[in-house]
């Protein structure tokens, strides 16, 4: 249905879409009744039926968690303009993190982390000021190397008292387990970039790993 001109001009739209056109794959189709060629993102699963002759294109597309999106009676202006606005959902939902993923992903971690490696014993008097110490120190580290917001810093310095108060009445495994639900969650709430939010957990085990279990610190 689409001649080597059409396709190119939708090569076209991919690059400028700031998207690799290796990444995507054709695929014809035609019987007696109707002729389609379809277009998939292959990471993603996403894809973009192209329908009908010229003057009379019809198209369905669909892109990460967006329904499916049917287009009647369009000019070829008007089918490129609607691969356009679903080449830009493609990047978006390739570009954007599933936090709550990662969320589940890191307690894990954290989870067989603490299981693997500590003894749950409570911290000591000594062990408890060291930590409100070090808790205070990554509170710095954090909004400082990632430009935190005002009411980002706030949060932190609330999430992290909390943490401080938590070990003087919990063990090293529950205390583990809680902070790493807790720095997540803030993560989660905050919009933090990924790259961020793995660097809070990093800095967290880097930081209290050696009052913890052997193996956590530096991690």
């Amino acid at each position: 249905m689409l001649s080597k001109l059409d396709r190119n001009t939708v090569f076209a739209a991919v690059e400028a879409a700031g998207l690799s056109p290796s990444d995507f794959q054709w695929d014809h189709r035609a019987d007696d009744d109707e002729a389609e060629a379809r277009l998939e993102h292959r990471p993603s699963g996403a894809y973009f039926i192209f329908r009908g002759s010229p003057g009379a294109y019809s198209s369905s597309s669909r892109a990460g968690d967006h329904p499916v999106r049917d287009r009647m009676e369009l000019s070829w202006y008007r089918l490129m303009q609607q691969v356009e606005l679903w080449l830009a959902d493609v990047k978006r939902d390739n570009e954007t993190p599933d936090l709550w993923a990662q969320l589940h992903s890191g307690a894990d971690v954290l989870t067989a982390a603490a299981m693997d490696a500590i003894e749950d014993k409570p911290f000591t008097a000594d062990e408890q000021a060291e930590i409100a110490r070090r808790l205070e120190e990554l509170k710095h580290y954090i909004s400082r190397t990632h430009e935190l917001s005002e009411v980002q810093t706030l949060a932190l310095g609330e999430r992290l008292e909390y943490l401080s108060k938590a070990a003087t009445r919990l063990g090293r495994k529950d205390w583990l387990l809680l902070a790493g639900g807790v720095i997540l969650s803030y993560a989660l709430e905050s919009a933090l970039p990924p790259a961020a939010s793995s660097d809070v957990l990093r800095a967290l085990l880097s930081s209290i790993g050696d009052m913890l279990g052997r193996g956590l610190s530096g991690g």
